[in-house]
């Protein structure tokens, strides 16, 4: 079982985006087995899936990390449809990291046990955590729980400045901490900027994907229709990207 962190330190960079995207053509295209993780308290990954999701009556990734999930891994999922499963995301992770900063972070090795059980029962190829920008006790969490990072990245100065606090940031935890399987280039467009900063990103000496994601209004029209890219608009320009770089990300298995 492979299992990956998306993660950039900046917002708004396409985390959530590329996380479902993934997933689906993990399931769709190849026929593996999924598990995403919604780690971040705004929730965007769960309501995607489960809009009437009630945090109250279902397990969540803030249960994972406070010890009161079910010692069953698979009773904690929501199934989204064959090969898809969900350990949803809460607003407790915010009360959470506010726990965090008043007492000092609680037990960080609690996605890792996790995602050991999961590993361990066989069923699942893929596990996938959707992270929060910035360092929360759900994102350490799901890094130290993870084989390596995927860091989407729109081509601007902000998101240039938390891709590398977060570079730093998995330094610091060295031996713990995954390795970043490369840099994917989000909203894409044929323009002087954008080739100088790939270039830039180059320079930097980070692992980068081939494959670029190509901007199109068809991706936040998907998020409004709830639907992946490829189900929503299987011929536009971000769908043929995304396809293209699973197959890159898995060495062309198919």
């Amino acid at each position: 079982m492979k299992t990956i962190a998306i993660m950039n330190n900046k917002g708004g960079v396409g985390k959530t985006v590329t996380a479902i995207n993934l997933a689906d053509i993990l399931v769709r295209d190849y026929h593996k087995r999924v598990v995403l993780a919604d780690c971040d308290g705004q929730v965007n990954l769960t309501r995607f899936f489960l809009p009437e999701f009630d945090p109250e009556f279902g397990c969540t990734v803030a249960d994972v990390l406070t010890g009161m999930n079910e010692p069953c891994w698979r009773v904690n999922l929501m199934g989204i449809r064959p090969g898809l499963d969900l350990l949803p995301g809460s607003p407790a992770l915010y009360d959470l990291d506010l726990i965090a900063i008043r007492d000092g972070l609680r037990d960080t090795g609690a996605l890792r046990r996790f995602r050991e059980a999961v590993e361990e029962d066989g069923e699942t190829d893929f596990f996938i955590f959707d992270c929060p920008p910035g360092y929360t006790l759900s994102s350490v969490s799901a890094l130290l729980a993870a084989d390596e990072v995927v860091v989407p990245l729109v081509i601007d100065g902000f998101s240039f400045f938390g891709m590398m606090d977060m570079k730093a940031q998995l330094e610091s935890l060295r031996r713990a901490a995954p390795e970043i399987a490369g840099v994917l280039v989000l909203q894409w467009r044929n323009s002087e900027v954008v080739k100088q900063g790939v270039e830039l990103v180059r320079e930097m000496g980070l692992p980068m994907f081939g494959t670029a994601i190509r901007r199109t209004e068809k991706v936040p029209e998907s998020t409004f229709e709830r639907q992946p890219i490829v189900l929503y608009s299987p011929g536009s320009a971000a769908a043929q990207d995304y396809r293209r770089w699973v197959k890159e990300y898995l060495g062309g298995e198919l």
